[in-house]
């Protein structure tokens, strides 16, 4: 019966040594090694991970984001406001530039606040006129939030817009 198993089973009883005498030691890995091995390329690609993270340049999306955050129910007040004025506000690109109409701008004060999601440093802000030109160059393409901020007599309002730059 040991025979049949012999037959079967090429490595049973040692019949495998006799085949690989030429094999040097070590060149085979034991399971030991090969778990040892995946473990240090575990905790490798682990601290990589961690040194790529904190290399990352982290923006707010405001500097006090807690005092904003207070003050929030006077912006949704603003917004609404801005939800009843009787004239269109447009933002749009227009070859290469970013044109804001905003119609009877003399009767109002105001400030526009071109924010950029993905890089804080490329924010700016622009008095408010009747008609706004902005440079395409000065712009970096991709998505941009042009909010947009007014006062008449003692009533404040505020619009916000998305826009894509395209160059």
């Amino acid at each position: 019966m040991a025979r049949c198993f012999k037959l079967l089973i090429p490595g049973f009883l040692g019949h495998n040594r006799l085949k690989n005498k030429d094999k040097k030691k070590g060149d085979d890995m034991n399971w030991g090694n090969k778990i040892a091995v995946v473990f240090a390329l575990f905790v490798a690609l682990v601290i990589t991970m961690v040194t790529i993270s904190f290399n990352q340049d982290v923006n707010l999306v405001a500097e006090n984001y807690y005092e904003e955050e207070i003050a929030y129910q006077s912006h949704m007040k603003k917004v609404a406001n801005a939800m009843e004025w009787d004239t269109p506000i447009k933002v749009e690109q227009q070859g290469d530039v970013v044109y804001l109409y905003f119609q009877n701008a003399g009767e109002v004060e105001g400030e526009i606040t071109f924010f950029r999601p993905s890089d804080a440093k490329m924010d700016f802000k622009v008095d408010l006129e009747e008609e706004n030109y902005i440079p395409v160059e000065k712009l970096q393409s991709g998505v941009w939030q042009v909010d947009i901020s007014w006062s008449k007599g003692e009533k404040a309002y505020h619009k916000e817009e998305r826009i894509f730059i395209q160059k």
